[in-house]
């Protein structure tokens, strides 16, 4: 086997896993709405999010019966916004996350502006290239591996490790 077989061999294995953990990754939609709701009400108590509409995260159907999560318009006290969706489809073993997009725009001034992370499983795409779920850090073409977790969990990592974190000068 070449080294080129063994990388292909390697990310399909990932995937593998990867999808092994997705697929046990089940959740009602309502509860993860008001979990998220929650989660973000909390975050404003704590003065780390400035706007917050009173329904900052709804619930909607779309085609075929899944069901979407959408939060828009969060604003944080650092000037930095944050946007969300997360899709869930019904199957047999309850509602599994199909895909979510976190997209948080930096305040500036920042050496980045922006990081989006997302789960997609699109069935067309090269493992090697692009993970399942991946980060994107500006407007980069690398797709960076980012390990598959609850969406309330990617939350969490938002609001309170990259928002305030990412693209900060750390010198003195």
């Amino acid at each position: 086997m070449n080294l080129d077989d063994e990388l292909v061999e390697i990310a399909r294995l990932n995937d593998a896993a990867t999808q092994a953990s997705l697929d046990s990754l089940t959740v009602e939609p309502a509860l993860l709405l008001r979990h998220l709701r929650y989660y973000l009400s909390r975050q404003s108590d704590y003065r780390r999010i400035t706007r917050l509409k009173e329904r900052a995260v709804e619930l909607t159907q779309v085609e075929g019966g899944a069901q979407e999560l959408e939060g828009s318009a969060i604003e944080f006290s650092s000037g930095s916004a944050l946007a969300f969706r997360i899709r869930l489809e019904q199957g047999r073993t309850g509602w599994a996350v199909k895909q979510f997009r976190f997209h948080v725009k930096l305040a500036q001034p920042r050496c980045v502006k922006m990081v989006r992370i997302h789960l997609n499983r699109a069935t067309a795409r090269d493992p090697l290239a692009v993970p399942l779920c991946h980060l994107h850090i500006d407007s980069s073409r690398p797709h960076i591996p980012f390990p598959i977790v609850n969406p309330r969990l990617v939350l969490h990592l938002v609001c309170q490790h990259l928002e305030p974190d990412i693209g900060q000068d750390t010198q003195p």
